[in-house]
C-alpha cells in the first residue's frame, strides 16, 4: 500500500510542485495589487497629481438623457375686454354690396335707414376707398380687384378675417335691396347661436338651394366659419355668372346646408317689387297685406328715393302698432289696478311710468321751481333768480306750446290761448321733468276768460351706453401753469408738490411754466429776473429726473402796459398762454390747465387721462375750495396742512372752471372757429389786441355775449360755445384748491366786458368766503360788538 502511494507521488510530484508554485505566487501577487491600490487612494485624498481611473468603476451619463422641463410660472394675460374672454359676442353684422357709381345714392340712403339699428354695417365697393371718392361715409371698403365674379369671395374673407369673432350673425345683401333692419336685428334676437343658419329667400321663378344675394344671405357665426375655410374651392368653382349662383354653391359645398327661409320657427319674410319699379303702386300693395310687419327685405328697389319712403311707411305702421301696444297695456294695468293694492290710486300717471321720488323725511323732499315765461324762481339752492336762455327757455316753450296744441285737440278750437298764470317744474332723478301750468284761455264762444291747470310728464328715456373711443392711463399728460408775480410763491410749493406726487414717482407727466412778466419787474435775460428762481428749482428737478424722462420747462410772455393789463388778466389771458402754449406742443398732446393754490393727487391726473378724449370730449374737473381761512378757522380749530372734504372748511365750487384738460388739436379746431372775434396770440406784442377788445364795447350783441362767455368762463367757455366737443363737467374729490383772496378792483373802463368781468369778481369771492351758517355766526358776532348797528 505504501509502496503504491510512494510510486503515485514520484509519477506525479511534477504536477503537486507546479499546484503549490502557483497557489504561492498567487497570494503573493494579490497582497501586493492590494497594497497598490491602498497607496494610490490614499495619494488622491492627498491631493497627489498621480491619476488614477478604475475602469469597473460605476459612472453615470447625463449627456444623452433628456432633461427635466423647467417648470416655468404661468402669466395670465387678460385681454382689454371682459366680453372677449368670456367670448360674447354682437348680435348682427350687414355687408352690403355696392359699387363707385351706386355708393353715393342708394348706399348712403341705406347707411341712413339701416346704420343706427344693426350692430355694423359695411359697404364693398371695387374702389380703392372713400378717399378718392371724396365720401365722409365710413366703413366703406374698396377692393383693388375688380372683377365682379369673385367680389363676393372677397367680402366673404375680408368679414372672416375681421369680424368672425366679434359677431354671431352676418347679413350680406346687395345695395338695391331696401332692409327693415329693426326687424331684421329682432329675427337675428329670436335665433339661437348654437344652431347653424343658411337663410334668406329662393329664387320664386325655380326650386334651388341657393339664396338669391337680391334679398340678402343670413349666416351664423358657425357657418361663415366653415365658408372661409372653404373660399379656395369656392373660387376655383366659381363658373356661374350669377353671384348668388356663386355664393350658393360655396355655402353648400362647404356646410352641406342648403338655403332656408324658415329658421327655428321663424319665417324670414322678403317681398319682391313688380317690374317696371313703380313706388306707388308698391306701397298700396304692401297696405293691402296682412303680414306687411313682417317683411324683412324688399327687392329690387333702383331709386334712393324709393328707400327713404319704404323706411317712411314701415316705421309709421310700427308707430300705430306701438301706439295701440301702449293703449292696451294701460287699459289693463287701469282694470287690474282695481284688485291690486292701492287701488286705482295707487296708479302712477302717466299710467306704466315710474311713480317717483318718496321722501323719507322732510330733507328729500324735491322742490318745485316757480317760473314765468322770462325768468324761473329759485334757479338754485344758492341764487333766487335766473333768466331763462337757451335749453331751459327752449324746453318751457316746447312744454307750453304741446299743452296749448293739447287743449286746442280736446276742446275743438273753443278755447284759445290767452296767457300763462304760473308755471311749476320739478325735476326727479328717477323720474324725469314734471311740470303744472296753469294757463289762461278765452272761450271764443261766451268770450269769458277760462283757466285750466294742466300737468305734463316728460318721463325719462332708456338708458343707453354711449361708445366711445378706448383711452388709457398711460397717456403723458402735459400741465400748463400760469404764473404771475402775486402768485410766485404758491408756484415754488407747488414744484415741489409736484415733484413728490410726479416725478419721483415716474409718472407720465409733463409740466409747462407759463411766466408772465410785469412790465414794472426785472424780464427774462436779466440778472435780478422775478422769476430766476423759478427757473433754477425748474432745472434742479429736471435734471434728478432726467434718466426717468421728467421735465419741466416754461414759456415767458410779456404783458402789456401795467395799466390796462388788468383787462387781460383778469378776463382773457388765459387763452394767451393756451395760445403759446400749445404751440410748441404736438396736436395728439393731452394739456391739463392748473392753478398754483391746486393739491395734486394721483387720482386727478389719472381721471384726467380717462375722461379727456380725442375729438370726443373734454373734462373740465369741478374742485372743492376751501373758504376764507379767517371765517373758518379759530383758536380751537387751526388751519389743517392737508385740506379735507368737510362742509365746514369749503365747497364744491361749480362757479371755477379755471381747471380743464383737452387734446391740443381739439383745442386749435375750437379756437379757430372764433379766431375772427378773438385773434389768436402768436407773440407778446399781440396782446395788445385783447386789451382792445377787453377795453372796447363790441359792434354786435353776439360778438358782446361771446367776449363776456369767454372773459368769464375762459377755455371752458370757448368749448360750450365753439366746439362740438362732449364737455365733461362732474366733482373731483382728489382737485382740492387752497383759499386766494381775490382783489376785484375797479379798472377805470366804463365798457361792458370791464364791468361785467367786474361783477363776475365779486360773485366768485363772495361765493368762496364761508358757508351759510359761518356767515351767520361772523354777522351775530359782528353786531353784538356794534350796538348801535344792531338798534
Amino acid at each position: 500500500m505504501i509502496r503504491r502511494t510512494m510510486s503515485a507521488c514520484r509519477q506525479n510530484c511534477y504536477l503537486l510542485a507546479g499546484v503549490f508554485v502557483g497557489v504561492t505566487l498567487s497570494l503573493l501577487m494579490s497582497t501586493m495589487e492590494s497594497t497598490c491600490g491602498t497607496n494610490v487612494m490614499v495619494n488622491q485624498a492627498m491631493g497627489s497629481a498621480e491619476d488614477y481611473v478604475d475602469e469597473y468603476q460605476p459612472r453615470i451619463n447625463l449627456a444623452g438623457k433628456p432633461q427635466k422641463a423647467k417648470k416655468t410660472p404661468q402669466v395670465l394675460v387678460r385681454p382689454r375686454y371682459y366680453s372677449t374672454e368670456l367670448g360674447i359676442r354682437e348680435k348682427l353684422f350687414v355687408a352690403v354690396l355696392s359699387s363707385k357709381e351706386t355708393i353715393n345714392s342708394r348706399g348712403v340712403a341705406l347707411n341712413k335707414t339701416v346704420a343706427h339699428l344693426v350692430d355694423k354695417v359695411m359697404y364693398f365697393i371695387d374702389a380703392p376707398g372713400p378717399q378718392k371718392l371724396n365720401l365722409s361715409m365710413s366703413g366703406i371698403v374698396g377692393f383693388t380687384d375688380t372683377r365682379k365674379l369673385l367680389k363676393p369671395f372677397h367680402v366673404l374673407k375680408y368679414v372672416a378675417d375681421n369680424f368672425l369673432d366679434e359677431y354671431d350673425f352676418f347679413f350680406i345683401v346687395k345695395d338695391s335691396t331696401y332692409v327693415k333692419a329693426r326687424t331684421l336685428y329682432e329675427f337675428a334676437q329670436g335665433i339661437s347661436v348654437s344652431q347653424e343658419v343658411h337663410a334668406g329667400s329662393e329664387r320664386e321663378d325655380e326650386h334651388t338651394a341657393f339664396c338669391t344675394l337680391d334679398a340678402g344671405v343670413l349666416l351664423s357665426n358657425s357657418v361663415l366659419r366653415k365658408v372661409h375655410a372653404s373660399l379656395d374651392w369656392c373660387v376655383k368653382n366659381a363658373f356661374s355668372e350669377s353671384d348668388t349662383d356663386n355664393v350658393g354653391r360655396c355655402i353648400l359645398h362647404a356646410t352641406d346646408i342648403p338655403c332656408q327661409n324658415t329658421v327655428q320657427e321663424l319665417n324670414l319674410r322678403t317681398h319682391r317689387t313688380k317690374e317696371p319699379f313703380n313706388l306707388e303702386k308698391e306701397l298700396q300693395s304692401l297696405a293691402k297685406q296682412s303680414t306687411v310687419d313682417k317683411v324683412i327685405t324688399m327687392y329690387p328697389v333702383p331709386e334712393p328715393e324709393a328707400v327713404y319712403s319704404f323706411h317712411a311707411y314701415f316705421s309709421k305702421v310700427a308707430l300705430t302698432a306701438a301706439q295701440l301696444n301702449v293703449a292696451a297695456r294701460r287699459s289693463a294695468v287701469i282694470n287690474m289696478s282695481y284688485i291690486a293694492p292701492g287701488g286705482r290710486n295707487g296708479v302712477s300717471w302717466p299710467v306704466g311710468s315710474t311713480p317717483g321720488n318718496r321722501p323719507a323725511s322732510r330733507f328729500d323732499v324735491l322742490r318745485w321751481d316757480y317760473f314765468t315765461l322770462s325768468h324761473i324762481y329759485p334757479e338754485s339752492d344758492f341764487s333766487n333768480l335766473k333768466e331763462l336762455v337757451g335749453a331751459d327757455k327752449q324746453d318751457i316753450e316746447y312744454v307750453l306750446n304741446a299743452s296749448i296744441a293739447w287743449v286746442n285737440t280736446r276742446y275743438e278750437g273753443l278755447l284759445q290761448y290767452n296767457r300763462l298764470i304760473n308755471g311749476y317744474r320739478q325735476f326727479d332723478p328717477s323720474r324725469g321733468l314734471d311740470y303744472k301750468l296753469d294757463i289762461a284761455f278765452r272761450d271764443s264762444t261766451s268770450g269769458h276768460e277760462i283757466h285750466k291747470r294742466l300737468e305734463v310728464s316728460k318721463p325719462l328715456g332708456r338708458v343707453e351706453v354711449v361708445p366711445v373711443p378706448y383711452v388709457t392711463e398711460n397717456t403723458r399728460v402735459c400741465l400748463v401753469l400760469p404764473v404771475t408775480i402775486e402768485t410766485k410763491s404758491m408756484v415754488a410749493s407747488f414744484l415741489q408738490q409736484y415733484n413728490s406726487v410726479c416725478m419721483e414717482k415716474k409718472d407720465k407727466t409733463f409740466l409747462m411754466l407759463v411766466l408772465m412778466y410785469d412790465p414794472r419787474h426785472p424780464g427774462k435775460g436779466n440778472k435780478d429776473d422775478i422769476f430766476l428762481d423759478l427757473k433754477q428749482t425748474a432745472l434742479a428737478l429736471s435734471d434728478r429726473h432726467k434718466r426717468d424722462g421728467g421735465k419741466i420747462a416754461w414759456v415767458s410772455v410779456k404783458l402789456p402796459d401795467s395799466q390796462q393789463a388788468m383787462h387781460v388778466t383778469k378776463g382773457l389771458i388765459d387763452f394767451a398762454t393756451a395760445d403759446l402754449a400749445v404751440r410748441k406742443l404736438s396736436p395728439d398732446s393731452l394739456v391739463f390747465f392748473v392753478r398754483p393754490n391746486a393739491e395734486l393727487r394721483q387720482d386727478l391726473i389719472n381721471r384726467v387721462r380717462m375722461n379727456t378724449i380725442q375729438h370726443v370730449q373734454a373734462f373740465s374737473p369741478i374742485p372743492f375750495s376751501e373758504f376764507h381761512p379767517d371765517i373758518v378757522y379759530n383758536a380751537d380749530l387751526p388751519r389743517p396742512s392737508e385740506l379735507d372734504i368737510n362742509k365746514s372748511y369749503g365747497h364744491y365750487d361749480s362757479l371755477n372752471t379755471a381747471f380743464i384738460s383737452f387734446y391740443a388739436s381739439d383745442y386749435l379746431a375750437a379756437r379757430k372757429t372764433v379766431e375772427n372775434k378773438l385773434p389768436m396770440i402768436r407773440a407778446d406784442k399781440d396782446l395788445n389786441v385783447l386789451v382792445s377788445i377787453a377795453s372796447s364795447k363790441p359792434t354786435d350783441k353776439e360778438t358782446s355775449d361771446l367776449i363776456k362767455s369767454l372773459a368769464e368762463n375762459t377755455l371752458y367757455g370757448l368749448f360750450v360755445r365753439a366746439s362740438d366737443l362732449h364737455m365733461l363737467r362732474a366733482v373731483e374729490p382728489g382737485l382740492r384748491l387752497r383759499h386766494v383772496p381775490l382783489n376785484c378792483t375797479s379798472s377805470g373802463s366804463a365798457s361792458d366786458i370791464s364791468l361785467y368781468m367786474l361783477n363776475t369778481c365779486v360773485k366768485a369771492r363772495a361765493n368762496n368766503l364761508g358757508s351759510r351758517s359761518a356767515l351767520a355766526r361772523l354777522l351775530l358776532e359782528f353786531q353784538s360788538l356794534t350796538p348801535a348797528m344792531s338798534a
